[in-house]
């Protein structure tokens, strides 16, 4: 089967050896992209990539059984590439494809898939990674954001012969998936386990981070945006630092929000505090490890990566109480809910389980075994199976 998977960032990893070619701000979106294109390859298909340059110069990356299509970056909305290339040529290329695949974040990626698949008459698939969250942001955001949600959207989604759902409850919660329940297909995010599987200890891992020994860690892994709630968990952290002097709070990632958080931080008066900025995935792994306790506090989700990744790791988890998340975390096995957007309620649960080591340690062994059957291997199954009855019926 030839597929064509279309999406606006893609990592610049050697999928045959998983090498960085190039430092990127990957996410979730891109992540999962590139996790089941090496699925895919492995069960004898032919994939091509189509996605956007680092730069402004465009290429092809053949990897054998995986090529990569990037073209020519124009300029950026937030931190996303826009690549004007991507959108049209593709469809005047002469590549032979059997199923288009495309996965919903940035522009023009899912454009182009949908264009892809009307002209060359072939079945359209799209993963929703999660709705857009309009309200902030610099004003091409919020632009981009309005057309999306208000004109785009719809028309990709109601042209998708099939569409991928991470989660029941991001289906049933989503402004736009409810519509279309009759062609949604729930496959959630997968992981790697052995990816996190490293012999360093949780000392080793924080002498080699520079982080420190007598402390209990909280990580938070994710984007700087409202959407994660960040201001959340650093509001916790001052009554955390009250009652457990001995806790500090680790931020890996980037986003908008990065500066106004650090001001935040100051204004609170919390000493304790490391923002990261974005990290590679090689890196990230030691920040898991180096954790005790790892925190989600955010406003929204479909089925957040970083959970899974936490998971994995063997940490206790702690979520605001999106109802996808109650997926990954059950209460009092591996981890604890908290009232979305509740600052004392998020501080209430981190201090529990602060003074608590016992417990974490038991929710952090309950973690990796409820992350055991969210393989990527399933995923690609699963995902296959939805490519071959499409194919069967056109």
């Amino acid at each position: 089967m030839k597929i064509g998977y279309f999406t606006t960032q893609f990592p610049h990893k050697n999928p045959l050896t998983g090498e960085v070619i190039f430092h990127s701000h990957d996410g979730g979106v891109e992540n999962v992209a590139y996790s089941l294109a090496i699925e895919m390859a492995k069960r004898g298909h032919e994939i091509s990539i189509f996605t956007s340059s680092r730069d402004s110069t465009n290429s092809i990356e053949d990897y054998g059984k995986i090529k990569i299509y990037r073209y020519k970056r124009n300029f950026f909305v937030g931190q996303a590439p826009i690549s004007l290339d991507l959108l049209y040529k593709p469809l005047v290329s002469d590549l032979r494809l059997d199923v288009v695949h495309t996965h919903m974040g940035n522009l023009p990626a899912p454009l182009t898939a949908l264009f892809f698949s009307v002209i060359k008459n072939k079945p359209f698939i799209v993963t929703q990674h999660g709705d857009w969250i309009g309200g902030y942001g610099g004003i091409k955001r919020r632009i981009g954001v309005f057309l999306f949600n208000n004109c785009l959207c719809d028309l990709i989604l109601s042209r998708a012969n099939s569409v991928i759902g991470l989660s029941k409850s991001h289906v049933q919660d989503s402004r736009f998936l409810n519509k279309y329940l009759k062609k949604i297909e729930v496959i959630p995010n997968g992981i790697n386990l052995n990816d996190f599987e490293i012999s360093l200890s949780k000392e080793e891992c924080r002498n080699l981070l520079n982080l420190p020994e007598d402390k209990s860690i909280i990580l938070f892994v994710g984007s700087l945006t409202p959407r994660k709630a960040p201001d959340i968990l650093l509001n916790a952290m001052k009554k955390i630092v009250q009652e457990c002097s001995d806790s500090y709070l680790v931020l890996v990632g980037d986003g908008s929000w990065k500066n106004d958080l650090k001001e935040m931080a100051n204004t609170l008066g919390i000493n304790d505090v490391l923002f990261t900025g974005f990290i590679e995935d090689d890196m990230k792994i030691l920040y898991y490890k180096a954790a005790d306790i790892f925190a989600l506090p955010s406003l929204s989700e479909a089925f957040p990566l970083t959970l899974m990744e936490a998971a994995a790791s063997g940490l206790p988890l702690v979520g605001s109480g999106l109802e996808c998340l109650k997926e990954i975390i059950d209460v009092d096995y591996n981890g604890f809910l908290t009232k979305t957007g509740d600052q004392d309620d998020l501080a209430s649960k981190l201090i529990y389980l602060i003074n608590n080591k016992d417990l974490r340690l038991k929710m952090g062994i309950n973690s990796k075994d409820k992350v055991r059957n969210f393989s990527w291997e399933k995923v690609a199954q699963d995902t296959e199976q939805v490519y071959i009855n499409l194919l069967s019926k056109s």
